[in-house]
């Protein structure tokens, strides 16, 4: 007997897709996500960047305050020095009264010159010096901040919790730093403060400032002794009194009346 024929065995394959090698290149490798406290410490623990000042305002406005000062004071003691050299002048030398008065009018034009220039320096010392305040606020500011990020470390080791040490050291380097810029900008505002009172005040400590007086009192000394057996204790009213007259009757200082009362007394004792 023929059996019953057996139904076909179907077979399901699937097509295989293959991938072409450089899509498969181009997938991107991923990382480990990493930890909070890991991904903290690389954000924070990049150090400071080199705190300077700005050294544009440095090398222009300020600069140029310091260094007007300071040749303005050149030019006052310039002024000295030709008193000097003069007043020994006119005590060796049989120079005139009027030739004084002329030297000494050029000399006043000087010096108003250089009230006139201390008029306009005291604008940039006042500039320069609010430059530097508002440097000195951004620092300070600056300051604090680090101050309180290295504290608030410090705090969280002492309590044993983990703290970025690469971070507090860049922080302890950081407020070192600009604590030091922060007493140089003090130091240096506190020099301009000191050069505004100082010009301010010029004009009417000009003559005090470029006079040269010590010529003239040791000169005094020597009237006074010369004179005092006759005045007595009345040599110092008795000499005010003839420097007085003489200061207005020639229109001279009180420098050059005296030496010139000195070299009357000179040329009396020798003939």
């Amino acid at each position: 007997m023929g059996g019953a024929a057996m139904p076909k065995k179907i077979v399901i394959r699937f097509k295989e897709e293959k991938v072409p090698k450089d899509v498969l290149e181009e997938v991107p490798q991923v990382e480990p996500e990493a930890s909070v406290t890991e991904t903290e410490t690389r954000v924070q623990a990049k150090p400071p960047e080199a705190v300077t000042p700005s050294r544009d305002v440095e090398a222009s406005i300020i600069k140029e305050a310091f260094d007007g000062y300071d040749a303005l004071m050149a030019k006052i003691q310039e002024m000295r020095i030709r008193e000097q050299i003069f007043q020994k002048m006119f005590m060796e030398q049989n120079i005139s009264v009027t030739t004084v008065k002329e030297i000494l009018a050029r000399w006043n034009v000087l010096r108003d010159q250089i009230v006139e220039e201390a008029s306009s320096l005291i604008e940039k010392v006042n500039e320069a010096k609010s430059k530097l305040e508002s440097e000195f606020s951004k620092v300070e500011t600056d300051l604090y901040i680090s101050v309180v990020e290295l504290d608030t470390l410090k705090y969280k080791e002492s309590l044993n919790m983990p703290v970025p040490q690469e971070l507090k050291a860049s922080l302890e380097a950081k407020v070192s730093i600009l604590r030091q810029e922060l007493s140089e900008k003090k130091k240096k505002i506190g020099e301009l403060e000191e050069k505004a009172r100082m010009l301010s005040e010029l004009p009417r400590k000009i003559h005090s400032l470029t006079s040269y007086t010590e010529l003239a009192d040791k000169l005094y000394q020597e009237l006074k002794e010369k004179h005092g057996a006759k005045f007595g204790p009345r040599v110092d009213e008795a000499l005010q009194k003839n420097i007085e007259a003489i200061m207005q009757s020639k229109g001279i200082p009180r420098e050059y009346a005296i030496i010139l009362i000195w070299r009357e007394t000179q040329a009396s004792a020798a003939s």
